[in-house]
């Protein structure tokens, strides 16, 4: 009875302090902080979506080299992710702690990404190391810009209500700025290159670039920072806060599930473009696919807020996760490969990973709190940082394996594939994908951080800071 009452005072104390960081986060504020994720998309969703097909089609890397490359990158990002965030979040300036890597990123990301899809007049060894190269600076430019984003979600609000709302404006803006880069670039592509693609691709990459300029200004004129935290003035060495991120054990489990989670995502959307081109015959069709998707993931956002409010994060991540492992199936055993019924498919897949980007984005700042309670200080930027290279690290490996299995299945660029090949494709796109995201829903169960926990969390930080400013 006495743990009863007590995890009922606890509970309302957090829904006290819930709705007082309710009320100091307006609405438009929060819808302002998610166009942000607009413009990162421009730039995430080109990348993720076509850079593979670059290197293969358009430069004419292997892809087994082209993969190898994408890996390389990743893991480049993934390693300045952490530095990003140490260094981040001892920032301090007029403007706040992360609001001026919005101000000055801007335009280096925007030149960096035009260098990205510049297709160098070079050969052998010097083309791989000039590709190479730009990748490791484009990946740098946007991780200083990416990482003080995310890590601002955590200092915006400690409530598990707002972030979720915070998490439901980034899907949704995330999802048109994917949909139009989706559908729209090989269209742009065609349109500016008139039959040369090297300058489709390049101008279209100016074009995102100037699209995205405006969003960060946005961003850095209309998103405010709260007072420094109490916590936040105990800074850890990079030893320390790493020691301390192994004793979060949500934030672990969240790093496993994303593992697999990112590793059977990227492996589908990396191969459905050869799926497309070469099993339907529409290579452009693809972006139909890919913007249906994303707006689906849009239209489902909302919906899954709804119901994380209902139930847990844990109870949606793995709901989509089914979702996601069904459409799989689905699109293996579909007999009627026909443009209309696998953008469909496409559609459902995305229903599932509406749950999964939304519970992602929502959970990871709660777990800077556990790590808060148990450390006795607040480390958000590192750990955003780690988690980003985290998530960098596996798209990386998934790209690298999916470049892997084309150069494994026989593929060759711009030919006539042979059956067996083309099945290769479809499997790899389908049952390989199913195969991780399985194993991501078995990880996600180990979540414990639902309300009621992180409701107890904030109480204890509460407390701790009362009796600090006591004395």
């Amino acid at each position: 009875m006495a743990a009863c009452r007590v995890k009922q005072e606890l509970g309302g104390l957090a829904q006290t302090m819930a709705g007082t960081q309710d009320a100091s986060v307006a609405q438009w504020r929060r819808a302002a902080y998610g166009f942000g994720d607009f413009g990162f998309n421009l730039y995430w969703t080109t990348v993720s979506f076509f850079i593979l097909y670059f290197y293969t089609d358009v430069v004419g890397l292997s892809g087994t080299t082209a993969g190898l490359i994408f890996l390389l990158a990743m893991l480049w990002d993934g390693l300045t992710d952490p530095v990003m965030g140490y260094l981040a979040q001892r920032t301090r300036t007029r403007w706040g702690t992360y609001r001026p890597y919005f101000l000055f990123g801007a335009i280096p990301l925007a030149l960096s990404l035009v260098l990205l899809f510049h297709n160098p007049v070079l050969e052998g060894p010097a083309l791989i190391a000039s590709v190479l190269l730009a990748h490791m600076l484009f990946r740098t430019a946007y991780t200083a810009v990416n990482v003080p984003y995310g890590a601002l979600s955590a200092r915006i609000t400690r409530s598990t209500k707002v972030r979720n709302s915070l998490s439901a404006w980034r899907i949704s803006f995330a999802t048109l700025g994917s949909a139009l880069v989706a559908y729209s670039t090989l269209r742009l592509v065609e349109q500016f290159g008139q039959g040369d693609a090297s300058r489709g691709f390049l101008l279209t990459a100016v074009l995102y670039g100037c699209l995205s300029i405006p969003v960060f200004l946005t961003l850095f004129l209309t998103v405010r920072e709260p007072p420094q935290p109490a916590t936040e003035a105990n800074f850890a060495s990079p030893r320390q806060a790493f020691a301390g991120l192994l004793r979060n054990k949500p934030f672990l489990v969240m790093a496993g599930a994303t593992v697999l989670a990112t590793l059977g995502g990227v492996l589908a959307s990396k191969t459905l473009v050869y799926y497309f081109k070469y099993v339907l015959g529409d290579g452009t069709a693809v972006g139909t696919a890919f913007a249906a998707s994303s707006i689906t993931i849009l239209l489902a956002a909302p919906l899954w807020a709804f119901i994380t409010t209902r139930t847990s994060k844990r109870f949606v991540w793995r709901a989509g996760a089914l979702i996601s492992i069904s459409a799989s199936l689905l699109l293996y055993f579909n007999p009627f490969e026909v443009v209309p019924v696998v953008v469909g498919i496409a559609a459902l897949a995305a229903v599932g990973s509406a749950a999964g980007h939304l519970t992602f984005w929502s959970a990871l700042p709660d777990t800077v709190e556990y790590g808060e309670m148990r450390n006795r200080r607040r480390d958000e930027s590192v750990t955003f940082g780690v988690m980003g290279f985290i998530q960098k690290a596996s798209y990386g490996l998934a790209a690298a394996l999916a470049g892997l299995l084309l150069d494994l299945i026989g593929y060759s660029a711009n030919e006539v594939q042979d059956r067996s090949t083309l099945h290769s494709i479809k499997a790899s796109m389908s049952l390989l994908p199913a195969g991780f995201i399985a194993l991501a829903f078995l990880m996600i169960g180990r979540y414990r951080l639902d309300q009621v926990a992180h409701g107890r969390i904030l109480s204890i930080i509460q407390r701790r800071a009362s009796r600090a400013t006591a004395t």
